[in-house]
C-alpha cells in the first residue's frame, strides 16, 4: 500500500510539534542540566517510528560511594564534539591572553546652544563717558557694558550655537592622536543670512530665506570649523610623551584653564551630573588654555613629574612666494617667547578617589608647577598686523623690532583634601617679573640703538587664590558650599583687566608697577558682574556661600550669594571699595541618555564702588559737573541645552 508523501509529511510534522522542547533539545545537544546525576543510567533515545530497534541494556549501577569520596564522572562520551568550521582550538595561555579588539576612533563632545537675555547691564551708566575728563593718562576706569545701539532699550537677548568635536585617534594600545574641532562656534543664531552682504538678489536683509555659511573675510570674522587643537601621546616603558597644540591646565584652572573636563564645577552653573564622573566638559566655557608643548610625565616615589617646553610665540616666519605647502621658517630666535615649566604633583584617578571615599578613608592630593618665560625682543609691527602674509614676516627689520628683555617666574600650588562627605580644595599662585621697555611700537631706529621714546621698565607682583570648600549631607542630596577668592590689585584707576585698554601704569606719574592678578576667563565666580561687566575677577576678593539640592537623580537646583570688593578703592568707578551683591539661581536636568539641559537667572544690586561720580571725580557736589548716579540693578536670565557624548 502506498503512502500519499503529502501525509508522510504531515504526519513527521505532528510528531516534530508534539515533542516537549527540553527533550528535544537534550536530544540533540549535550546536556547541561544540573539535575541529571551523574549516576544516574543515561535514558534510551525513542526509536525511530519506521525501523524499531531493540532496547538498549541498563548500564550496571556503580558501587556505593562512602564518606568523603568525591562523586563519580559521568560515562565516558563516545569523543570530543568536532571543531565547527571557522574556529580552531587554543591554549589556555592564548586564551588568557586575548583581548578585546582595539577601538581605532573614539569621539566625545557637545552640541550647545544658549539662550541670553539680559537687562540693564550697563547699570543705566552708558550714557557716561569711562575716560574722565582731566585724569591722568590712567584715566579709564573700565570698560562698561555696552548698552542698546538704538538706545531704546535696556534688555539685550541673542541665541549661539557650538558643536565641539574631541576626536581620538588609537594607532595603539600605547599611541594615540587627539584633537579638538569647534564647528559654528559661538555662532549668533540669525547671523550670516543670505541678505548680508546686500546682494542684488537679497537687496534688503529682510527679505533673506534664511542662513549661509560664516566665512571670514566675507560675512563673518571666523569660519565654519575651527581646528582648535591636535596633539600626539606615547606611552613608553619610562612615562608618557605627549606633543603638539594641546590643553593646558592646572589646579582649579585659576591660571590655566582648559575650559573642559573638571573634577568639581563650583560655577554659577551646574554643568556635570556626577562630580567624579569620568565624562563632563564645561558647557558654559568659551576660551579654554591651549599650549603649543612638548611634556614627558613619569611617576616616582608615588607623585608625577612633568617637564614642560611652551612654544608660546614665535615670531615673524617665511616661505617662499605662492609656495602653499612649503615649510615655514621662523626668521629670528630673540622675538620668540619660551616658556620653561615642570609641574610635580599628587594626583589620584576619581575611581581611586571614589573607592577611597566608599572605605571611609582620607584623599590627599597636591602639587605645584613653576614656570619661567622669557623674550628678548619682540616683531612688534608684525604682531600689530590684523592678518599676516607669511612672506611679510621677510619684511621686517631692526627698526621694526622692541626691546623687552622681559621674563617672569611663576609658582602655582594647589591642594585638594577629601574625607566622607567633605571636600576642601585651594590653588594659590603668584606673578613675579618685570618688562625692560613697554612701547606697543617699535623702539629701536635702523641701527639697532634704543630709541629716546623707549619707555622705562615695568615691574609685576602679583598674587591670587581660592579656597573652595564642600559638605554633603541627606544622601548626596544636598550639598552646602563655601568659596573665598582673592586677586592682588594696582592702587591706580581701572580694574586692568585689559592692561593697556585700562592702562594702570604711568611712567610720567612714576607709577612702573602692574600688581594687578587676573583670573582665566573660564574660571566662572558669577552670571554678572565679573563675567560680563569687568570681564573677569581682579583687584578684588569675594565670598561667596551657595547650596545645592538634588530634588532627584539628573534634576535639581543651585543657588550662590556673591559679595565683591574692590582691594583698592582707587581702582574703581566710583572710588569706594564695596562693588555690589549678586545672586544666582540655577536650575538643570542631566537624563540618563546624555541630555542636558539648564536655565540661570542672576541679579546684580551694584554698591558704591560701581557708581559714576561725575567729572570731578568726587563724591557729592552740585550741578553737571558734579553730578554722581548709582547704578542700577542689573538681570540676567541664561539658558542651555546640551547633547554631550
Amino acid at each position: 500500500m502506498r503512502i500519499p508523501l503529502c501525509l508522510l509529511i504531515a504526519t513527521g510534522m505532528i510528531l516534530f510539534l508534539a515533542t516537549p522542547r527540553d527533550s528535544f533539545a537534550q536530544e540533540t545537544q549535550p546536556s547541561a542540566d544540573a539535575s541529571t546525576e551523574p549516576n544516574e543510567p543515561a535514558k534510551a533515545k525513542p526509536a525511530p517510528v519506521t525501523a524499531p530497534e531493540p532496547e538498549e541494556a541498563p548500564m550496571p549501577p556503580l558501587p556505593a560511594m562512602e564518606e568523603g569520596q568525591l562523586d563519580p564522572l559521568p560515562p565516558p562520551s563516545d569523543g570530543p564534539a568536532p571543531v565547527p568550521p571557522g574556529f580552531r582550538e587554543v591554549t589556555m595561555n592564548e586564551a588568557s591572553a586575548a583581548k578585546p579588539p582595539l577601538n581605532v576612533l573614539d569621539l566625545h563632545g557637545y552640541l550647545r546652544m544658549r539662550g541670553d537675555i539680559s537687562n540693564g547691564l550697563d547699570l543705566g551708566l552708558a550714557k557716561y563717558p569711562v575716560t574722565y575728563p582731566g585724569a591722568d593718562d590712567r584715566g579709564v576706569a573700565y570698560p562698561q557694558f555696552p548698552g542698546s545701539n538704538s538706545g531704546r532699550s535696556d534688555t539685550l537677548s541673542s541665541a549661539n550655537l557650538r558643536f565641539r568635536l574631541e576626536p581620538t585617534i588609537n594607532i595603539s594600545e600605547d599611541v594615540r592622536i587627539m584633537g579638538q574641532i569647534d564647528i559654528l562656534d559661538n555662532l549668533v543664531m540669525g547671523s550670516t543670512p543670505d541678505g548680508y552682504p546686500a546682494n542684488a538678489y537679497y537687496p534688503l536683509v529682510a527679505f533673506s530665506q534664511g542662513q549661509i555659511p560664516p566665512t571670514a573675510g566675507f560675512n563673518s570674522t571666523r569660519n565654519s570649523i575651527a581646528v582648535k587643537r591636535l596633539w600626539g601621546e606615547v606611552m613608553t616603558p619610562l612615562g608618557l610623551l605627549r606633543f603638539g597644540r594641546m590643553p593646558s591646565h592646572w589646579g582649579l584652572g585659576l591660571l590655566a584653564n582648559d575650559g573642559g573636563p573638571a573634577h568639581y564645577d563650583a560655577g554659577p552653573l551646574v554643568t556635570r551630573p556626577d562630580p567624579l564622573g569620568q565624562v563632563g566638559q564645561c558647557f558654559d566655557c568659551d576660551y579654554g588654555s591651549t599650549s603649543d608643548r612638548i611634556l614627558f610625565a613619569t611617576k616616582l616615589f608615588g607623585h608625577y613629574f612633568v617637564p614642560m617646553i611652551d612654544f608660546t610665540a614665535e615670531g615673524p616666519y617665511f616661505t617662499q612666494v605662492n609656495e602653499y605647502n612649503g615649510q615655514p621658517v621662523d626668521l629670528d630666535q630673540l622675538d620668540d617667547v619660551n616658556s620653561y615649566i615642570l609641574a610635580v604633583f599628587k594626583r589620584d584617578k576619581p575611581e581611586d578617589i571614589r573607592h577611597a571615599l566608599e572605605q571611609d578613608e582620607y584623599v590627599f592630593n597636591y602639587g605645584a608647577q613653576l614656570v619661567y618665560r622669557n623674550q628678548a625682543l619682540d616683531a612688534a609691527d608684525y604682531h600689530s598686523q590684523q592678518v599676516g602674509d607669511p612672506n611679510s614676516g621677510a619684511t621686517q627689520s631692526i627698526g621694526n623690532y622692541a626691546v623687552r628683555n622681559a621674563e617672569a617666574f611663576i609658582p602655582d600650588f594647589w591642594m585638594r583634601f577629601m574625607w566622607g562627605k567633605l571636600r576642601i580644595e585651594m590653588e594659590a599662585v603668584m606673578v613675579w617679573g618685570k618688562i625692560d621697555h613697554t612701547n606697543i611700537g617699535s623702539n629701536l631706529d635702523a641701527d639697532g640703538n634704543l630709541e629716546p621714546h623707549a619707555e622705562e621698565q615695568l615691574d609685576m607682583l602679583q598674587f591670587g587664590g581660592v579656597l573652595q570648600a564642600d559638605y554633603r549631607v541627606m544622601n548626596d542630596q544636598l550639598i552646602l558650599g563655601l568659596e573665598l577668592g582673592f586677586a592682588s590689585g594696582d592702587n591706580s584707576p581701572g580694574m586692568g583687566v585689559r592692561p593697556f585698554e585700562e592702562k594702570q601704569f604711568s611712567h610720567t606719574h612714576g607709577d612702573h608697577d602692574v600688581n594687578n592678578f587676573r583670573f582665566n576667563l573660564d574660571y566662572h565666580v558669577d552670571l554678572i558682574l565679573w563675567r560680563q561687566i569687568i570681564g573677569t575677577v581682579t583687584d578684588a576678593m569675594y565670598f561667596k556661600p551657595s547650596l545645592q539640592y538634588n530634588i532627584a537623580e539628573g534634576l535639581g537646583a543651585k543657588i550662590s550669594a556673591i559679595y565683591s570688593s574692590a582691594i583698592y578703592a582707587a581702582s574703581t568707578r566710583g572710588k569706594s571699595s564695596p562693588l555690589g551683591l549678586e545672586f544666582d539661581v540655577d536650575f538643570f536636568y542631566f537624563s540618563d541618555d546624555n541630555f542636558h539641559a539648564g536655565v540661570s537667572y542672576g541679579m546684580l544690586i551694584p554698591f558704591a564702588g560701581m557708581q559714576y561720580l561725575g567729572e570731578d571725580m568726587e563724591t557729592g557736589g552740585i550741578g553737571d559737573f558734579n553730578l554722581d548716579d548709582d547704578g542700577d540693578v542689573a538681570h540676567r536670565i541664561m539658558a542651555r541645552l546640551v547633547l554631550y557624548f
